[in-house]
């Protein structure tokens, strides 16, 4: 009998980035049918995807594992959707998608980061042990390429947005799970946001405890060992979709975990984190996706703990007010320049209409109506949405964000100069 009431208290989840981009990704409808099938064949008890972008291969996978994963949800946001969806065995009884305030560039239209409104899907589970569990899932945005991280400060605010909401599920005692691409390294500063003000462990370092003091060694290890003992589940050499990537293609060629899950340690425990869908699918050859997938087995406490009340370190914080008012530094001159244009167009539109009076023949003004149309574009687009609007919207977050770093690192003095006379 105690050993079914154990039981009761396993969970198994999975989180895995599809690599679902329709029209861009090769075989997407292929792949993402052979993923379902192989959901469908599992015993996972919650499953939490990321770039699933298209509502059909959502129902495509919905019909495939609806005999054991019975519950779903879609999330929708901005133009083209955030990707995210979650399957469950329990009943879900509410969600919510939350977007980032910031979350990329408009004018960075093919990165497409901005159009797809990421953020956070949420969800409230209920478990047959009367507990509520707070599922996450979200995906953050990517570094992009080789040279300087100009997306890092917008990945650290989705870190600290991330965080809170974390941070208020554990404090109202929910068995908490946060999953997805982050888009982070292991023990970075976001990694560290995440964990310390969210009240969250890594699931793989709660496993592998060893590695929080010290990390191993990337770029000495086999393509094999960096999936095992690293959990590396992007830019693997074992992934047909990586393994021709090099120096050429970005700085850090080397594999890379940057898909996690999560847990609340107040009210589970992590008892297994493995990488997983490492194989290839037989009759494509070649891998479901071009991440791996993650698994962690989890245990509920029978009775849930007093969650620890931690704080981001103050070394932390100040590394990202550093990095946030750099940020803003670039960005205000970056505003400033394009708001400049459009204050320039306006009398050069004007006077080039003036000069129209006098010019002959015909066609020469069919030339310069077409080129002053062209600045009026460019400075309405521009100038304008991007420059005062996008700008000023990018900013005032900014502000709010530096805002709340400031606060939080009082707080952190406050609290550990009482943890220390404590």
């Amino acid at each position: 009998m105690d050993t079914e009431k154990k039981g009761d208290l396993d969970l198994r989840v999975f989180s895995f980035n599809c690599w679902g981009l329709r029209f861009v990704s090769k075989y997407r409808t292929e792949r993402l049918k052979e993923i379902g099938k192989k959901l469908a064949n599992s015993d996972y008890d919650i499953v939490l995807l990321q770039e699933v972008w298209s509502i059909h291969d959502f129902n495509e996978i919905r019909t495939q594992v609806s005999g054991n994963l019975v519950y779903s949800r879609f999330f929708h946001s901005a133009a083209m959707g955030a990707g995210l969806a979650m399957f469950s065995r329990f009943p879900i009884i509410e969600s919510a998608m939350c977007k980032y305030p910031l979350n990329g560039r408009p004018q960075a239209f093919w990165r497409g980061d901005w159009y797809v409104g990421k953020g956070v899907a949420t969800a409230s589970l209920q478990h047959p042990s009367g507990k509520t569990i707070s599922l996450f899932n979200t995906h953050l945005h990517a570094p992009y390429g080789k040279g300087p991280d100009t997306y890092l400060c917008h990945r650290l605010f989705q870190a600290w947005f991330i965080s809170k909401l974390l941070r208020s599920a554990v404090q109202r005692g929910h068995i908490v799970i946060a999953a997805g691409d982050f888009n982070i390294q292991p023990l970075s500063v976001p990694h560290e946001i995440i964990t310390s003000y969210g009240l969250v462990q890594d699931a793989w370092l709660t496993v592998h405890p060893e590695q929080a003091t010290h990390p191993p060694n990337r770029y000495a290890m086999s393509d094999q060992e960096l999936v095992d003992i690293a959990g590396a589940t992007c830019d693997s050499r074992l992934n047909s979709w990586r393994e021709n990537i090099s120096s050429k293609d970005m700085d850090d060629f080397v594999a890379k975990r940057l898909d996690y899950v999560f847990h609340s340690p107040s009210t589970s425990t992590a008892t297994r984190s493995k990488v997983v869908f490492t194989d290839r699918i037989p009759r494509l050859g070649c891998s479901y996706s071009d991440h791996f997938g993650i698994e962690m087995d989890l245990r509920i406490l029978e009775q849930p703990l007093v969650p620890a009340e931690t704080r981001v370190r103050h070394t932390i914080i100040d590394d990202t007010l550093g990095i946030t008012y750099q940020y803003m530094a670039r960005e205000r001159l970056h505003m400033r320049l394009r708001i400049a244009e459009l204050l320039i167009s306006i009398p050069i539109i004007i006077g080039v209409h003036v000069a129209m009076v006098w010019c002959d023949p015909a066609w020469l003004k069919v030339i310069i109506l077409f080129f002053t149309l062209v600045i009026a574009v460019a400075a309405a687009v521009n100038g304008f949405c991007i420059g005062l609007l996008f700008g000023r919207w990018e900013f005032n977050g900014l502000l709010e964000f530096a805002a709340e770093l400031r606060e939080q690192k009082l707080l952190c003095k406050e609290y550990y100069i009482g943890h220390s006379l404590s």
